[in-house]
């Protein structure tokens, strides 16, 4: 969220795995963000982590292409939002170059937001950082390798670390991330490094949600995504959000 006078978010079409969801989502943002809404939202992201649900990139960039031409008038941004890895190992690049086989070239997504979590990797804490610094750094350099420096606004969609309460993560190679507000602590030195790096950040998330439904990793297995606040639910900060100031 960009903060200060003028204070603007971003927003997305979620449901845009097929054609038939992504016009009853647009309909909707249609009505909002032509009449409520309109000097609010600085960015809009077409899908939320489709390619690492198995959707084409193909079939999702005319959606993204479609999205440009009804709101980019609204919003300075249009987009999408994915996994760092469906950066790094080129699913998305039909998105990010706008070449798909069999259909007219068209200007690539120049707003790409991409997720890293360290956790979900199962990562010890001793490693996580370095993980998450390491997958951005490979999604982002692949990003700009194809589209030249400067032309694609990235940012990272998400991250964070479950504190207190929240479930430990357990890898297919056995390592396990461990909750704790403790480790959400140390976590957070990552994300101060990548601000100092000039990539802004989203954090997941603001304050604890305990009433929320758990989610399933990738082993199917449920996970707590209730605790993964930097605030507890009294909207009391679990520990220093201030980053240190680098030389």
């Amino acid at each position: 969220m960009y903060m200060g006078l003028g204070q603007q978010t971003e927003t997305h079409v979620r449901r845009a795995d097929t054609q038939e969801a992504y016009e009853a989502e647009k309909a909707a943002l249609v009505k909002i963000l032509t009449s409520q809404y309109t000097f609010t939202v600085y960015a809009l992201t077409i899908g939320s982590e489709s390619l690492y649900r198995g959707v084409d990139a193909c079939d999702l960039f005319p959606r993204i292409v479609d999205a440009r031409s009804t709101f980019g008038s609204i919003v300075k941004r249009v987009g999408t939002v994915d996994s760092w890895n469906k950066f790094q190992d080129g699913t998305a690049d039909p998105i990010i170059t706008g070449n798909c086989d069999g259909q007219p070239s068209l200007p690539g997504t120049t707003f790409l937001l991409v997720n890293a979590f360290g956790y979900w990797q199962g990562m010890d804490i001793t490693n996580a950082t370095a993980t998450y610094l390491d997958d951005l750094q490979q999604a982002i350099g692949h990003i700009q390798d194809l589209a030249g420096l400067n032309t694609v606004e990235i940012m990272n969609g998400e991250t964070g670390w479950p504190g207190n309460g929240g479930d430990n993560h357990e890898s297919e190679k056995g390592t396990v991330a461990v909750a704790g507000t403790k480790n959400a602590e140390t976590f957070s030195t990552g994300v101060c490094t990548m601000l100092a790096m000039g990539v802004d950040v989203f954090y997941f998330e603001a304050f604890d949600e305990t009433h929320k439904e758990k989610s399933k990793a990738d082993n199917g297995e449920e996970r707590n995504e209730g605790h993964w606040g930097a605030f507890d639910e009294k909207r009391t900060p679990k520990f220093s959000l201030a980053c240190p100031t680098f030389d």
